[in-house]
């Protein structure tokens, strides 16, 4: 913003009164996109993993309550 705010003041586009503003920008691009990306991975990484544990955890339920059944449903019946 601070770079057509000085073109604006100086009336004429030139690479002088530009570049300061434009580099600003592009390293702040640069810097969030180093953030972004690891940040991205690791959230797909933490998603993944929750998505195994919660079939692992439904699985170990679903055992428990057939072993439940089993011994004390199937004992009744006889």
């Amino acid at each position: 913003m601070d770079a057509f705010g000085d073109l604006a003041l100086s009336g004429k586009a030139a690479l002088a009164t530009m570049a300061p503003g434009v580099s600003g920008s592009l390293l702040s691009t640069v810097m969030g996109l180093l953030v972004a990306i690891p940040a991205l991975f690791g959230y797909n990484f933490i998603v993944a993993t929750i998505k195994a544990l919660t079939i692992d955890l439904e699985n170990f339920g679903t055992e428990v309550l057939s072993e439940i059944e089993k011994r004390f449903v199937a004992e009744d019946s006889i």
